[in-house]
């Protein structure tokens, strides 16, 4: 019996990390995770300096963690279904003021996904999916070493 209840929750998580066209906010992964690329491909990058950005969804708010600065919580306006269901628009505001928000499904097989917002393009994989990619570590113990320099996003 927990054979039959450990693949059916397998089989359900992994359904939704491929979720590839989004109906509603509830179709959509609830944290995401900043992927860098170089020239053997995408990885997770931890920086010397602050934290790997994120985007998290929960319970009508969407939170954006920068890489130093602190992270911002905003209330979901709207949600919208784009074209073909594979891209989605999100109207946030918080006391700064409104963050509008686009995420595109731009690499099924990998599941990365093209977030834009203001001057920002960050691409990004649900968070369960992060250990599918090269894990980047820069430590930085004694020393600011520099950070890396990564490919520009290409989507």
């Amino acid at each position: 019996m927990k054979k039959i209840l450990t693949i059916l929750l397998i089989a359900i998580s992994l359904t939704s990390i491929s979720q590839t066209t989004w109906n509603s906010l509830r179709d959509i992964p609830r944290n995401w995770i900043m992927v860098e690329r170089d020239s053997i491909g995408y990885l997770v990058y931890d920086p010397c300096n602050g934290g790997t950005p994120m985007i998290s969804i929960d319970s009508g708010y969407v939170s954006v963690y920068w890489r130093l600065d602190a992270p911002r919580k905003l209330v979901v306006n709207k949600f919208i279904k784009l074209t073909g269901r594979q891209s989605f628009f999100i109207d946030a505001a918080d006391e700064f003021g409104n963050l509008e928000l686009t995420a595109t499904m731009k690499d099924k097989k990998q599941n990365l996904v093209l977030w834009a917002f203001d001057d920002h393009k960050w691409v990004m994989t649900p968070f369960e999916n992060k250990d599918s990619f090269r894990l980047v570590d820069n430590p930085c113990p004694n020393e600011m070493k520099p950070e890396k320099q990564f490919l520009p996003v290409e989507y």
